[in-house]
């Protein structure tokens, strides 16, 4: 199985991107990543564009101090000077340490772009993925 993560804006609220199962060539997923500021003022992500592999596995998410339960989903591993980059449901650039995190749309929120329908297009993911351990994720 394949994914491709196809980037459409790299913004001080975000990393924006479209999700795409193998071929299809409708968008499955709205994701955000967080966006880190480069020394030349542009915003990166953690994942750089290449290929890696995506691997099924319990995980918890810590924000100050506080775990979540653990849960199911994919980390996205073979990323240089990374690890624990998972996808997951949120809202907001904040929301992610350099994950990526799956919604539906693209939404503003007090001038910052935003993306909804997270606890649904989580679910959605996971289940499209049923059954699958691993998978490769083009990124570009």
């Amino acid at each position: 199985m394949k994914l491709r993560l196809v980037r459409n804006a790299k913004r001080i609220d975000g990393i924006f991107s479209d999700l795409f199962f193998e071929d299809e060539a409708e968008r499955m997923f709205e994701c955000l990543e967080h966006s880190y500021q480069n020394d030349a003022g542009e915003f990166e992500p953690k994942i750089p564009n290449g290929t890696f592999t995506c691997v099924r596995g319990m995980h918890q998410l810590g924000h100050e101090g506080n775990l979540t339960p653990p849960f199911s989903t994919f980390e996205v591993t073979g990323v240089e000077g990374h690890s624990g980059l998972l996808f997951h449901r949120g809202n907001f650039n904040k929301d992610s340490a350099g994950c990526i995190l799956v919604g539906q749309n693209i939404a503003n929120v007090g001038g910052a772009e935003i993306i909804t329908g997270t606890v649904q297009a989580f679910e959605a993911f996971l289940e499209r993925l049923d059954g699958i351990d691993e998978f490769e994720l083009e990124v570009s």
